[in-house]
């Protein structure tokens, strides 16, 4: 079995954020894993010796022993039963490189070229083949959604591993071996994706109010929720201001939810005077260089218009804030537009569904020049992952970090406190994709 350092070949989601992690490092062995129903990065880094000498000298091509055991199992959500594809797994004597604990450009898992690794197919299962056994670490990562435990890998045969190693953590636990990335949400009026979150297992549902909806534990959430009070005091810690406004909090953060209204409760929808506040725009555009990921929905669009304007245009916009807003809501059959994502939802048996509720319309999306990250030009056309009345949900590069836009919620008000929506699902998945590492850029 050969595997080249310079390997390219086709390789969650389950649902939010969970995002392969960087240990540094970045050339041209970059390893997309997309064609098996996912997307995690690995660099395979031929400069780092095997012990065993494997290199065979011809165009880097890296010999790897033959397997003497298999480990198989399943990658699932934090609630334990969604699939996660294109989730690495690898075994190690050591643990990894800490994940940092602020914003950071992540540069993908890397890892030595004897290292056994594999990722999750669509369904979430896994078959890794090993010529390491005895005492290890099993490493299972989506993005900075990380799971290390100890395993003893037998000296020949099958190994079925236990799902509650290869399930993804949903809170923070360094010290044994669980890690999620840092997230924070900004809430809007009507997106609830912290209820979403719960659903995949990083927050507990206490009950329900009416109007409110389901009520979620925070204090012992995954995910830290900037609630705005009433009336606004713009001391209180947890007010949105003081995350969007302070670099130092936002920059704290590996992801930043704003959906469907995201203003501070003292605006009308759409208007949010936060979107186009200078401090809060260059904060934002920092955070994103830098290497984070904003998550944006519906009515916050501005908050992408006014940051990025060249990437995305809105059906109705003009120069006035929320000019793109309530053209009428529609709902609409989903074309998928993603082969890795079509594919994790037919795993579940999901073939046929709708994109409920959007409030507002993409009109196109533009190729824009920019740069890459490591500062070097390039240009960036937006993914457009579904199609309903024209393009649905999108995701875009801007250096380091990445945007995701849908015109359509989470919607998890909607459904019940236990049970995800297609299109939960959906949103959930694409934000995991496009929260894994930055690859450098494919130029043709």
């Amino acid at each position: 079995m050969f595997r080249s350092s310079y390997l390219r070949v086709a390789g969650f989601v389950g649902v939010v954020g969970f995002l392969s992690c960087s240990a540094g490092g970045n050339d041209s062995s970059y390893v997309p894993q997309g064609g098996n129903g996912g997307s995690a990065g690995v660099e395979i880094d031929a400069s780092i010796q095997p012990e065993s000498g494997l290199i065979d000298g011809t165009m880097g091509d890296i010999a790897t022993p033959p397997a003497k055991s298999h480990l198989t199992g399943k990658v699932v959500a934090p609630e334990g039963t969604i699939p996660i594809s294109g989730a690495l797994v690898y075994v190690s004597a050591s643990p990894p490189k800490a994940i940092p604990e602020t914003t950071f450009c992540d540069r993908c898992v890397k890892l030595t070229a004897e290292t056994p690794w594999t990722t999750t197919k669509a369904d979430g299962t896994f078959d890794l083949p090993t010529w390491y056994t005895g005492a290890l670490n099993l490493i299972v990562q989506k993005g900075q959604f990380r799971r290390v435990r100890p395993i003893t890998v037998p000296e020949e045969g099958v190994l079925d591993v236990p799902l509650e190693l290869t399930t993804l953590p949903g809170r923070m636990d360094k010290a044994n071996g669980d890690d999620i990335p840092k997230m924070a949400i900004v809430p809007g009026s009507w997106d609830r994706i912290d209820v979403s979150l719960a659903k995949l297992g990083l927050a507990k549902i206490t009950g329900s109010k009416p109007l409110f909806g389901p009520t979620i534990d925070y204090a012992t959430a995954g995910f830290d929720y900037y609630e705005p009070t009433k009336p606004l005091d713009p001391n209180d810690p947890k007010q949105p201001t003081q995350l969007l406004k302070k670099p130092e909090i936002l920059g704290q953060y590996h992801i930043v939810f704003i959906p469907c209204d995201g203003d501070t409760g003292a605006e009308q929808w759409c208007t949010s005077t936060l979107a186009t506040d200078g401090t809060v725009k260059d904060n934002l555009t920092k955070f994103v260089v830098d290497g984070g990921k904003m998550y944006v929905t519906d009515f916050s669009y501005e908050y992408v218009r006014q940051l990025f304007p060249e990437y995305v245009e809105w059906v109705g916009q003009t120069s006035t804030i929320g000019s793109a807003c309530e053209h009428g809501a529609y709902d609409a059959p989903a074309q998928v537009q993603d082969q890795g994502l079509q594919d994790w939802l037919t795993a579940q048996n999901i073939t046929d569904w709708s994109v409920e509720a959007n409030w507002t319309s993409i009109q196109k999306v533009n190729t824009v020049d920019t740069t890459d990250m490591d500062g070097n030009p390039t240009k960036v056309t937006p993914k457009v992952w579904v199609i309903g009345k024209g393009p649905n949900t999108l995701s875009f590069e801007r250096s380091c970090g990445r945007v995701l836009y849908s015109t359509y919620h989470t919607e998890a008000d909607k459904g019940s406190t236990t049970e995800l929506l297609t299109q939960e699902k959906a949103l959930l998945y694409i934000l995991l994709e496009v929260a894994v590492c930055v690859a450098p850029p494919d130029i043709k």
